[in-house]
């Protein structure tokens, strides 16, 4: 690959911000565990993570679509696969064991699914109306199946963003009305079907045990402007999972506010950029496909941060390129290189 051609061709403040970022969760990750295979593997995946989005980014419109569909059938069929293995992890069927490697399908199949549903929307834009069929009908089958784990918050994830695509196509506000009552309905449905969501949904209404929340909050009273220094906090020591679902907490702690802070300030500037980027596009199946990702990767890190602070039900949910995990790094990997790739200058193919 051609550095200087690269360098010239992509998006060059939206790269530095997502590397800079990522070496945020590289930083994090040595105050959380004094593991060094922890961190090795932390490190490496961020390295990968980083080739996936160089390779990505410099991939046509026709080859990511292709990319995409064969990671979407794939991954489907690893979800499916999921039921006939006796692998749980508090409960629910999310993961792979490879080795002494989880994987979780449904986390990095977003973007796969952000790509082609996009494609099929402009289709049908163009007067190709089964295209809209086989789009519903893809997300009906993937959220079932991603229910069925049971996740409910990658469930409504994976639903907000789709309808965010429809709602930027400009189909009829009916149609998105209906996906919005269809969200609303799974949550009230699962509150009363999954336990976990209930007891997470009543501890945050205050009729539950409140324990994560109160030692998240704590954690970032504790932490201060600065943090209590690197390694030095206990969140991690009395949460199970502090490093993926309560990141920001440990951030907190550790680093205190201002590196909080810098975290949002770089996840609001991706956003704020890519969507100024977007008003510039006159490509329909472009618009909706930058949009639909970067509406994925702002809600995501919405919740990971809001669950944090206890604006919201804990969710279980990683905060992109912060949170350790194989999965999560993979998927934002994917994302930000299918990203990438829709805002190069030179990609042009129709």
């Amino acid at each position: 690959m051609n550095i200087k051609i690269f360098w010239n061709s992509i998006d060059r403040l939206n790269f530095i911000l997502i590397f800079i970022l990522g070496l945020l969760g590289v930083l994090l990750s040595f105050t959380v565990n004094q593991n060094f295979l922890f961190i090795n593997r932390h490190t490496v995946f961020f390295i990968l993570g980083m080739l996936i989005i160089l390779f990505l980014s410099q991939q046509n419109n026709k080859k990511i679509r292709r990319i995409a569909l064969f990671g979407f059938i794939s991954l489907i069929i690893l979800l499916l696969s999921l039921y006939f293995f006796e692998y749980e992890v508090k409960g629910s069927k999310r993961w792979l064991r490879i080795l002494s490697f989880s994987f979780q399908p449904s986390e990095v199949i977003k973007p796969f699914f952000i790509i082609l549903t996009s494609w099929g929307i402009s289709q049908s834009i163009k007067g190709k109306k089964y295209f809209l069929l086989v789009t519903f009908v893809s997300f009906l089958a993937l959220i079932l199946l991603v229910l069925l784990q049971p996740d409910l918050g990658m469930t409504i994830l994976i639903s907000s963003t789709f309808f965010c695509q429809l709602f930027i196509a400009g189909l009829p506000m009916m149609l998105v009305l209906y996906g919005l009552a269809l969200i609303l309905s799974l949550s009230v449905l699962s509150y009363f079907l999954l336990d976990h969501v209930q007891s997470r949904i009543d501890s945050f209404l205050g009729n539950a045990d409140t324990y994560q929340i109160d030692l998240s909050l704590r954690a970032f009273k504790s932490g201060g402007i600065f943090g209590k220094g690197p390694g030095q906090g206990d969140l991690k020591e009395k949460i199970p999972d502090a490093n993926t679902d309560f990141i920001f907490a440990v951030a907190g702690e550790e680093l205190g506010l201002i590196f909080c802070l810098i975290i949002l300030i770089i996840i609001l500037s991706i956003v704020i950029k890519t969507l100024l980027k977007v008003l510039k596009v006159d490509n329909p199946y472009k618009i909706i496909a930058i949009s639909g990702l970067i509406c994925s990767f702002g809600l995501q890190s919405l919740i990971n941060i809001f669950s944090a602070l206890g604006m919201i039900p804990t969710k279980g949910m990683t905060l992109p390129f912060v949170s350790y995990g194989g999965s999560s790094m993979l998927a934002s990997s994917i994302l930000f290189g299918f990203l990438l790739s829709l805002t190069n200058i030179n990609n042009e193919e129709e």
